[in-house]
């Protein structure tokens, strides 16, 4: 029970700490945003006819799929850290 407040106490005081959380949590913001326009992108280029357009669609898609996996990929070693550290 006190180790638990401690850690607590500890976390609550640590500016790292609270600069990680933030961090972490506008990250997640910014994930479900590009999440929502990849699904937007999705339906577009399933309903588009025009090629021009497809390839339009599938590079921007291309490019959301990979700044989502750079995101996700930040957001789990911020959360790995998080666990390690005492």
């Amino acid at each position: 029970m006190k180790a638990k407040f401690l850690t607590q106490l500890e976390h609550f005081f640590d500016p790292e700490h609270k600069k990680t959380k933030h961090y972490a949590k506008e990250l997640k913001t910014v994930l479900r945003k590009l999440k929502k326009k990849e699904r937007e992108l999705t339906d577009a280029l399933e309903q588009t006819a025009d090629q021009e357009l497809a390839k339009l669609y599938q590079t921007e898609l291309e490019i959301i799929r990979v700044q989502r996996k750079k995101g996700l990929d930040t957001l789990q070693n911020i959360r790995k850290e998080r666990q390690e550290k005492p």
